[in-house]
C-alpha cells in the first residue's frame, strides 16, 4: 500500500477543530489569570520596567572562557 494511498482514507476535518478547542482553552485560561490577579498585583508588574531604584541580580553567574583569560592575565603586561 502507497502513502498516498494511506493518506487519502485518513479523515484530517477532526484537526481544525483540535486546534480550535485548544486554542480556545488557553485564551480562557489567560484571561481567567489575568482577571482573577490583585490590583496590588498587577500595578508591582507594570512598574517593573520603570523602576531604576531595583538591581535584579542573575539567578546563575556565566562565565566566559575570555574572562578566564584575563584573570590569569593580570600580572602580565601587553604591548
Amino acid at each position: 500500500m502507497r502513502m498516498t494511498e494511506i493518506v487519502s482514507f485518513l479523515d484530517l476535518s477532526v484537526f481544525p477543530s483540535v486546534a480550535l478547542v485548544f486554542f480556545l482553552i488557553a485564551f480562557i485560561a489567560i484571561v481567567w489569570k489575568t482577571m482573577t490577579k490583585s490590583r496590588q498585583e498587577s500595578e508591582t508588574q507594570a512598574s517593573i520596567p520603570l523602576d531604576d531604584d531595583v538591581i535584579f541580580t542573575p539567578r546563575v553567574s556565566i562565565q566566559s572562557d575570555n574572562d578566564d583569560m584575563h584573570h590569569a592575565d593580570k600580572g602580565a603586561t601587553h604591548g
